[in-house]
């Protein structure tokens, strides 16, 4: 089972997320929280998987409450739901310790997807976002390493088709309906390539694609 605790002042807000994933049956919404100071005091009451911060107006006091909180119960993954898509505020939330992101945009199946891909170990952010973030990559030229061919030559057929799917901005089950398997195999696949060629980020895995001129930009 799934753990999964919300910080959020609106309680319809919270209760109307528990409801979304009410038939998820290894997802279960623990407990709610109003302000941060109040869930670092009574989170190791309830020692969720995740922490869904959800953020309103995105400043710089939710990137110092999401630090506060990475730092005082590290046991569990951070997913920022925001309402804000300003690049300076993903990147300082990401630094502050945020381990997904997610926009006001995202589906029912994208936070699921969001809560099984933290759990797993791994970091997530939604597809705008990761949009933003190869821009933001693509702009200030951050990585000028070549073509990486020994790496790629570690990777399956399979998984580069995955790995060229998922770059071209398809979801884990567009993946799967595609390539005719499970939406587990597919996540199983990209854990796989990501393992492979030592990757740690969602985000990490299409600029290595671009790099290697698998996708297009």
């Amino acid at each position: 089972m799934i753990r999964v605790v919300i910080k959020d002042s609106n309680k319809i807000i919270c209760e109307g997320i528990k409801s979304l994933l009410a038939d998820v049956n290894d997802i279960e919404i623990t407990d709610f929280y109003n302000t941060a100071e109040e869930l670092t005091r009574r989170v190791r009451l309830s020692l969720p998987n995740i922490i869904l911060y959800n953020s309103y107006l995105s400043n710089a006091d939710d990137v110092a409450e999401i630090k506060k909180i990475v730092n005082d119960y590290n046991k569990a993954r951070l997913l920022v739901l925001s309402l804000n898509t300003r690049e300076s505020f993903i990147l300082k939330s990401i630094k502050a310790g945020a381990k997904g992101f997610l926009t006001k945009d995202c589906t029912r199946s994208e936070l699921v997807e969001a809560i099984y891909t933290l759990r797993s170990g791994y970091d997530y952010y939604g597809k705008s976002i990761t949009n933003i973030l190869l821009n933001s990559y693509l702009k200030k030229s951050v990585d000028s390493d070549g073509p990486l061919d020994k790496q790629l030559s570690v990777l399956s057929d399979r998984e580069l088709e995955v790995l060229k799917l998922f770059s071209e901005s398809y979801t884990n089950s567009e993946i799967a309906d595609k390539l005719f398997i499970s939406i587990r195999t597919v996540e199983s696949h990209k854990n796989n390539i990501m393992r492979k060629i030592n990757l740690r980020t969602t985000v990490d895995l299409v600029k290595f694609a671009i790099r290697n001129n698998i996708t297009e930009v």
